[in-house]
């Protein structure tokens, strides 16, 4: 049985707020001092703002001596080493040096350390080549949790303000990711291009971060959507001003269109996702966040994936040329468990504590104990370089690369009768790799 898992499903006892996380001032390269964005902003009726200046971080005593107008004020910056990154509710300047996946690790870190901050991908398709975020890139970096799939700043620029055709080919490819759209406003006329629409139970700081953090908005350049209803498989959509109405899923075909401010659509059982987009008349549509496709599990769990598994620490230099069943079997291994079935990388044999965004290699095992001499599938999905043993005998070795995805790589394995050990050396992709997921399958 499928389900649907989306970020709408309490919407109740709170307000719909409109904010834009992508502002500047002439802390940076804005033509108009804080207090002056501030104001226009408040004057429009906006609920929050975020002032995100190149590489200076807004804090939040920063903004104790400026007037809020009534409004929300997020901490944080556009970090700009390289692809444009935002840190939205930051609580420190984060370096933009050593490249996009060092700048999100970083701001990976300063939320384990503070409980604050997520990161954004800004304006992907900006400049000539449509490129300022490549696909290639979006799809090896990891620890961002959303991007700009509108930026209004763009209109103006080379490139395109939407970014919707990355959205979907990462939302195909299994990411989960929420959409945002935003001004990046740096002049008075740069101003209610495109916002975010959260429904806010608590009208502070911490409750809007709460909101963008878990999906709980909608991204607007004009279309209002005043009612989101969910039954079962079903979903029912209301705008008060869209002429028309598209359910868009996997790899952004289109599974149903009506030219009307409502639509309700029940979701086929073989879609990955399905997204709505609304729209209004000249260029104003709303975007809503995705509605992924789940197997509902009831009864008993009886997980597809290898769920007992041992590691060892990092070894820095150690390289998989160099890795081997001898060399594990001089080495201590500690357990390890799999992501739980309520997280969104269920299954995932995870080894970021081990790695610590550091160089190096790890020894994962687990144990395999089959009651005949049998042949059956194996799948992995992985996003570190890494080789696998079965009984000593090499079986497989892949490069690695971002994200890890079930059932990436399928190949067959020969399991004897009684125990099998499945060795697997994990490469930690300079720092950058999470883990990997793996399933035993009948043949």
């Amino acid at each position: 049985m499928k389900r649907l898992i989306h970020p709408y499903g309490d919407l109740t006892g709170g307000v719909w707020l409109r904010g834009n996380l992508h502002a500047h001032s002439t802390q940076s390269d804005g033509t108009r001092t804080p207090q002056a964005v501030i104001d226009d902003y408040a004057s429009r009726g906006y609920g929050f703002l975020m002032l995100s200046d190149h590489n200076h971080f807004t804090s939040d005593e920063d903004y104790q001596g400026w007037d809020n107008r009534g409004m929300v004020l997020i901490p944080g910056n556009e970090v700009c080493g390289g692809p444009h990154l935002q840190h939205v509710d930051a609580d420190r300047l984060v370096s933009p040096d050593g490249g996009p996946q060092a700048i999100l690790n970083a701001i990976a870190q300063a939320e384990r350390e503070s409980g604050r901050g997520f990161s954004v991908v800004n304006h992907p398709n900006w400049m000539g080549q449509f490129d300022h975020a490549s696909i290639l890139q979006m799809r090896e970096w990891t620890g961002y949790i959303g991007m700009e799939i509108y930026n209004g700043l763009i209109t103006i620029l080379d490139g395109s303000p939407y970014a919707l055709d990355k959205w979907d080919m990462l939302l195909s490819e299994g990411r989960r990711l929420w959409g945002f759209a935003n001004d990046d406003a740096h002049r008075p006329h740069h101003v209610e291009f495109g916002w975010n629409v959260a429904y806010v139970k608590d009208r502070t700081r911490a409750g809007v971060v709460e909101a963008l953090r878990h999906g709980r908005f909608y991204c607007s350049t004009g279309v209002v959507i005043s009612s989101i209803e969910v039954d079962g498989m079903t979903v029912r959509l209301e705008t008060e001003n869209a002429r028309r109405i598209c359910a868009v899923r996997d790899v952004g075909a289109r599974q149903r269109v009506v030219d009307d401010r409502v639509i309700e659509v029940t979701v086929p059982d073989d879609a990955k996702y399905i997204r709505f987009e609304c729209w209004g008349d000249g260029e104003q549509f709303a975007w809503t966040q995705p509605f992924y496709v789940e197997e509902h599990v009831t009864g008993p769990v009886v997980s597809p994936f290898l769920n007992e598994w041992q590691a060892t620490q990092r070894f820095d230099h150690l390289t998989l040329a160099e890795a081997s069943p001898e060399h594990a079997a001089t080495v201590p291994f500690g357990p390890l468990a799999v992501k739980p079935l309520d997280n969104k990388t269920y299954g995932m044999v995870d080894v970021r504590p081990q790695i610590d965004e550091k160089p190096g290699v790890v020894y994962v095992r687990a144990e395999i104990d089959s009651e005949q001499a049998e042949r059956r599938i194996f799948t992995l999905g992985y996003d570190g370089p890494l080789c696998l043993w079965l009984n000593g005998q090499p079986i497989f070795t892949g490069p690695g690369v971002n994200p890890a995805i079930e059932d990436q790589v399928k190949l067959f394995v020969d399991l004897k009768q009684g125990k099998n050990d499945l060795l697997v050396a994990f490469d930690s992709n300079n720092g950058y790799g999470w883990g990997f997921f793996a399933k035993l399958l009948p043949k």
